[in-house]
């Protein structure tokens, strides 16, 4: 059996909006090879025999603990800097928040902030840039 060589990459997001409508961002570890340092979202890369769904539940629980109950569809955004596309959706806590769990070789801080705050963050991963200034976070 042959393999697919992928054209692109599909990553899946979750803007994760907590209590006060503030959304959840995750700083991305010294470590990681890509924008280390950067603000992102929550989410990751869809495996090829994984539904959109079900990689969104995957990687929100592994980078933060949390288990959340999938929104619409808030957008896609192609990537200027590599084969990727990313689709966004909201999303909510199925539970209070007490705690997040991040994982430390992946992000080394989170925080609860308005998209206004956002904003004004430094150092935004590009496609979370890209929503920002297309309006889509204030569909929230």
């Amino acid at each position: 059996m042959g393999t697919i060589e992928a054209q692109f990459w599909i990553g899946v997001h979750g803007v994760i909006i907590g209590e006060g409508g503030r959304i959840l961002l995750l700083r991305r570890a010294p470590a990681m090879l890509y924008r280390p340092g950067h603000w992102d979202l929550p989410g990751g890369h869809l495996a090829l025999d994984e539904d959109i769904h079900e990689c969104l539940h995957r990687e929100v629980a592994e980078e933060t603990g949390l288990e959340v109950e999938l929104g619409p569809m808030l957008g896609l955004n192609k990537a200027n800097d590599g084969p990727y596309v990313q689709m966004i959706f909201a999303c909510r806590p199925k539970q209070p928040v007490r705690e997040l769990r991040l994982r430390p070789q992946e992000h080394d801080a989170a925080q609860w902030i308005t998209v206004a705050q956002i904003r004004q963050l430094p150092r935004l991963i590009p496609y979370l840039s890209a929503i920002l200034s297309r309006g889509i976070l204030d569909r929230i």
